[in-house]
């Protein structure tokens, strides 16, 4: 079988990150780093060490056990006993007596025991019935909880990917103000202009330091969330390979992303899985009205020191109904009726969320859409206009507080195209989650996901 090499690459791209994962801590797991990750890699790591993901998946295995634990009254159920007793021979003989007749001393019991069930109302049935679909809600859960993970991750690859574009522009700015310090001082000096022009170039220069400490501070805070999110240690360093999205297209219409989501959330069809789970449970409460029924044999072995050895057995059709126990039955068929009637109401509450959370994202796309290109073109004006600036300024036909205002006009323009571009990145990656395939499998897909 011959693989595309596309797909070759990938598989080694994502074997060499899971082999860093596994083995990068060998010979010392302080020394771990994870280093040029792309946005494919974080969520191959994520996926496998997230510890909510994780518990979500350790959870399928306690419902397994569960509806294991539910279908085994279906099996005969079996007991061995066995016991040895020694009583004093002078007791009072049961039913009384002669007194001076001695009883037996010694006393030694061997026998097994069997009972099936029969017929218990089908409270058997619908709990196992209940059980299993406990199970099928739950692996939805993990899916839910992985996609989940996935957009977190997302966001925080992205919010990284934010602050180390941000950092490059505080330094820039930063620059560039030095250099225009450095103009206007040697203007004052040659007398050219006031003193006025330096003081406020050199209070720009300790603004722009500022936010360059403040953009650091951002990248170190950035990786560390990123770090948590993948489930890596303190120790372990982590960095990504990544960049801002240089196309931006329009997001489908709502009504077409709805009709996906409704097929293929995870978190609707854990719904209409639960229900049905508190069908069968309700079913099963109700059973308890009924009498049960089932077959039950005994044989045994006694042997007493006085009397000898006897074997003895006993074999039945047996009918136990509890026509009294303080309205147990009731209350639990009572629970099971609420637990149903919640689901349902919390059912249409829950596809109301879903459905708010779509037309969100959607609005946070098209709207940051839009904001990049009106950013692109305010990016494009502001350049020239800063450019007019210190042109003139060099020429003695514009002051120092125009070149100012244009570098912090440019500045400002530049961080606001990096936040518009991660906010379509965050809000694209929201739709893919609430519509499928999940994110993952998308970027797989396409190749995306910060490496345009």
């Amino acid at each position: 079988m011959r693989f595309p090499a596309k797909t070759v690459l990938q598989i080694f791209s994502v074997a060499c990150v899971l082999s860093v994962v596994v083995l990068g801590g060998g010979a010392n797991a302080q020394e771990m780093v994870y280093q040029a990750l792309t946005l494919e890699d974080c969520l191959a790591v994520a996926r496998t060490n997230n510890p909510v993901l994780g518990a979500s998946r350790e959870k399928i295995r306690e419902l397994v056990a569960d509806y294991q634990a539910a279908r085994a009254k279906f099996f005969p159920l079996f007991v061995l006993s066995a016991f040895f007793t020694r009583q004093p021979p002078d007791r009072f003989a049961p039913g009384g007596g002669d007194l001076s007749t001695n009883l037996f001393k010694r006393e030694g019991f061997t026998g097994v025991t069997g009972k099936q069930v029969v017929f218990d109302g089908l409270k058997t049935h619908y709990n196992s019935q209940a059980a299993l679909f406990g199970t099928k809600a739950q692996k939805q859960e993990v899916q839910r909880t992985a996609e989940e993970v996935d957009f977190v991750v997302t966001e925080a690859f992205y919010r990284l990917v934010e602050a180390k574009e941000t950092l490059k522009v505080a330094r820039e700015a930063l620059q560039q103000r030095q250099e225009f310090a450095k103009l206007s001082e040697a203007f004052f000096k040659a007398g050219k202009v006031t003193h006025l022009d330096s003081f406020r170039a050199q209070s720009q220069v300790s603004e722009a330091e500022q936010a360059r400490v403040e953009a650091e501070n951002a990248v170190r805070l950035a990786r560390e969330i990123l770090t948590r999110h993948l489930g890596r240690n303190e120790q372990a360093q982590v960095d990504i390979q990544g960049r801002l999205p240089q196309e931006f297209k329009p997001a489908s219409d709502v009504s077409a992303l709805w009709q996906e989501v409704l097929k293929n959330h995870p978190e609707i069809k854990r719904i209409d899985v639960e229900i049905s789970r508190s069908q069968s449970a309700m079913k099963a409460a109700r059973g308890g009205y009924f009498p049960e029924v089932s077959l039950q044999a005994a044989a045994d072995v006694r042997h007493r020191d006085l009397g000898g050895t006897k074997s003895e057995w006993l074999a039945g059709v047996f009918m136990e109904y509890p026509f009294f126990e303080g309205g147990l039955t009731t209350a639990q068929v009572s629970k099971a009726s609420s637990q149903y009637r919640q689901l349902v109401e919390g059912a249409e509450a829950s596809v109301n969320t879903l459905k708010v959370d779509l037309t969100g994202a959607w609005k946070d796309q098209e709207n940051a859409r839009r904001g990049v290109a009106a950013a692109r073109q305010t990016v494009a004006t502001n350049v020239e206009a800063y450019a007019s600036a210190q042109a003139l300024y060099r020429h003695g036909k514009a002051i120092g507080l125009e070149v100012l205002q244009a570098q912090v006009e440019l500045t400002n323009s530049r961080f606001t195209i990096i936040r518009y571009a991660v906010d379509y990145e965050i809000a694209r990656a929201r739709i893919k989650q609430m519509t499928g395939p999940g994110l993952a499998n998308s970027y797989r897909q396409n190749n995306s996901g910060g490496q345009k």
